[in-house]
């Protein structure tokens, strides 16, 4: 089999996807992206996928109710069971000459049979280089999971029943409907604190170790872990519980930002403790320094 050429999906902005201040929701564009990459990973393999992986994300122009968004994708490599793709966004008026960039980033997405398992698909596009590079990745981040504590203290926790609106293949939960979830959360856990209208600035990388289930329903918890003049980063857990067999399991963690709309506002430093603001502002410098590297063009995929 052959690799497709990279293929692109538009967006038309309502404001039914953007906050009261005519701004797309962050969480909304990451269900745009998820999405198109998941029906582009599951016609390059001809076979169902979910996702296992999803690089940063980090927003570097706003959206704003009118724009097209178009979302481009092309593949980068395969291994036996996964294939994963390379995903550049742009943005702007219908009358602009040109799109704004906005956002970069890679997704891994593994194809399964009908029970939900992995399979092998039989595309080969090989990339040595860049399949160790993520593989050692990944491997570090399920070490981090596997000590991850549920949070002692938290600010918010939701539960939400999965349904079949909420489902892609095989009544597995949609990896761009969760990040919805997470997105909308997160932000509200910092507005809370801000009294002020904030919008996400980046996700931080994330992988999805345990499929979720229609009828299964996922507890999400989100906790404030530092709040900078004008940003915050909240730190977000999902698990995902059976209700008829009483399992429940970590399904996901991550990092989201958020920052001021009023960037001349300036708000209050927060932090549960000195350990967690530290952490949070190696992170966030971490954050900083791909969104210099996203702006120099280093992550694009076209040029």
């Amino acid at each position: 089999m052959k690799a497709e050429p990279h293929f692109s999906t538009a967006y038309w902005v309502f404001p039914k996807d953007a906050n009261p201040l005519g701004y797309l929701f962050g969480g909304r564009l990451m269900h745009w992206v998820v999405r198109s990459a998941s029906v582009y990973s599951s016609m390059l393999l001809r076979r169902p996928v979910v996702i296992g992986y999803m690089g940063s994300f980090d927003f570097i122009n706003p959206i704003r109710v009118g724009d097209m968004v178009e979302v481009q994708i092309s593949p980068l490599f395969t291994t036996t069971h996964t294939v994963t793709v390379k995903v550049a966004v742009f943005a702007g008026a219908t009358s602009d000459e040109e799109f704004r960039f906005t956002t970069a980033a890679e997704l891994t997405f593994v194809s399964i049979d009908d029970r939900g398992r992995p399979v092998a698909h039989g595309l080969s596009i090989p990339s040595p280089t860049l399949e160790k590079e993520l593989k050692e990745k990944i491997k570090a981040m399920k070490g981090a999971y596997e000590r991850l504590k549920e949070p002692e203290g938290y600010d918010l926790k939701t539960v939400y029943g999965v349904t079949t609106e909420d489902t892609f293949f095989y009544n597995l939960m949609s990896g761009a409907r969760l990040l919805e979830y997470i997105d909308q959360l997160s932000v509200l856990t910092a507005i809370r604190y801000a009294g002020a209208s904030m919008f996400t600035a980046s996700i931080d990388e994330t992988i999805f170790i345990s499929p979720i289930r229609q009828d299964e329903y996922v507890e999400i918890y989100t906790r404030l872990n530092a709040v900078w003049r004008t940003s915050a980063e909240v730190e977000v857990w999902v698990f995902a519980n059976d209700p008829i067999s009483g399992s429940r399991r970590l399904s996901t963690h991550t990092f989201v930002s958020a920052v001021l709309v009023d960037r001349s506002r300036h708000l209050n430093p927060y932090a549960p403790s000195p350990e967690l603001y530290a952490e949070a502002t190696r992170r966030k410098e971490r954050r900083l320094a791909r969104k210099r590297r996203l702006l120099e063009g280093v992550l694009l995929p076209y040029n």
